[in-house]
């Protein structure tokens, strides 16, 4: 009977990733798939999180099954670090907060949510470049997607007259996904006065956004990096916000995350998120409790909650080092043609360096450089070892 079912579909990460991973060259340079690594390459883990784990461990919660939306402790922890400390849209009970399988979780559960319960089915509007499954995502559940341009290819910067004509030409009622900060692939982010204008905008048009934040606390500050979020959920309008644990705890494959729903009145939140739970019942059930506790008890508690925003600030602060070292490489030691600025003035993970796939295929096959064909570089695999040798392949490829 299974004869009959095809391969899926082409995932260039995964081959990306399993690439890199059977390369034994003693030199190889991980900078493709986005994981904040450590000086020594590996996937780091939060000492503030192994410090949680001991007091995890003691308080014996056992491995019965959780509330099918999430721990109310758990989601209300998280919603202080989206929306802010006494935010009006939490604290009038209008948000519907669900745990979810980290950020695509909830990216995937609120497309299901507009799939199944909005009367029409709303055109989904998606800037590009952007996150590689943000289109399947939507296209999955029979949702129809149009493109705009969100960086302009030739200056490689926001197009943000794009950005509004997009808005105000798209029908009524329309769904923009936005990123909340460190833009991934471009690393560039929309200033407080945009998000400002792309609100007003939306609001006029009854437009819905769909902010997806997965790198919370990696661009200039927890509360800097939800900015955006913020003066939305302030607007009066009804959004949708997808937030991931995943990169700001280390808790990668513990599947972290929560989709908030935010409405005009606490009825309509509490019938959202009485349909969230539905949802949830009908795909998994529930969410793991692991990662989730993990975070409650870091966020609980003044102390450890203070250590977790101090090591956010020393893994900003290397982000930028690394940045500095490559565009030195660049410019001042080996003046590679081009214009390299861009990297030191992007945040978060990634930059995309203007090369082409031909390139980045020669950056892998003749130096072991290791990176995606759109040129996406996650600036995290740079380490002082590397960072040097990285420069090098980059200024070969691009003089030949």
């Amino acid at each position: 009977m299974f004869e009959q079912v095809p391969p899926g579909p082409v995932d260039p990460f995964f081959h990306l990733k399993k690439k890199a991973d059977q390369d034994n060259h003693p030199d190889k340079v991980d900078i493709g798939v986005g994981i904040y690594r450590s000086e020594q390459g590996a996937c780091q883990e939060l000492a503030v999180v192994k410090k949680a784990s001991p007091i995890l461990d003691e308080l014996d919660l056992g491995h019965d099954y959780g509330p099918t939306t999430g721990d109310d402790r758990f989601l209300n922890l998280a919603a202080e670090v989206m929306f802010g400390q006494a935010s009006e849209p939490v604290t009038s009970r209008r948000v519907a907060s669900v745990q979810t399988l980290s950020g695509s979780g909830a990216n995937h559960l609120a497309a299901v949510l507009i799939a199944k319960s909005f009367e029409l089915k709303p055109e989904i509007h998606i800037g590009m470049p952007t996150w590689s499954n943000t289109r399947p995502l939507f296209e999955y559940v029979g949702l129809k997607t149009v493109d705009y341009p969100y960086v302009d290819p030739q200056s490689s910067e926001i197009d943000f007259e794009s950005c509004l004509s997009a808005i105000r030409n798209a029908p009524r009622g329309s769904v923009f996904p936005l990123q909340g900060c460190c833009h991934n692939p471009t690393g560039k982010d929309l200033t407080p006065q945009e998000w400002q204008l792309l609100g007003e905008e939306m609001k006029a048009r009854g437009h819905l956004p769909f902010i997806d934040i997965a790198y919370q606390g990696l661009g200039d500050g927890l509360d800097e990096d939800a900015a955006g979020v913020r003066i939305l959920s302030h607007m009066g309008i009804d959004m949708i916000v997808c937030q991931s644990f995943s990169k700001n705890f280390g808790l990668y494959g513990e599947r972290c995350g929560v989709l908030h729903v935010v409405t005009q009145s606490e009825t309509v939140a509490a019938n959202v998120k009485d349909q969230l739970r539905s949802l949830i019942r009908r795909e998994y059930s529930s969410s793991p409790a692991y990662g989730s506790r993990l975070v409650t008890i870091v966020l609980d508690d003044p102390e450890l909650r203070a250590q977790w925003i101090q090591e956010l600030s020393s893994m900003r602060a290397r982000l930028q080092e690394n940045r500095t070292r490559l565009y030195n490489q660049l410019t001042i030691m080996l003046k590679t043609p081009g214009d390299w600025k861009h990297i030191v003035e992007e945040k978060g993970l990634f930059s995309c360096l203007a090369i082409n796939p031909a390139q980045c295929n020669a950056l892998i096959d003749q130096h072991h450089v290791h990176l995606p064909a759109n040129g996406r570089i996650n600036v995290a695999g740079l380490n002082t070892n590397n960072v040097e040798r990285t420069a090098r392949a980059l200024d070969q490829v691009v003089r030949e």
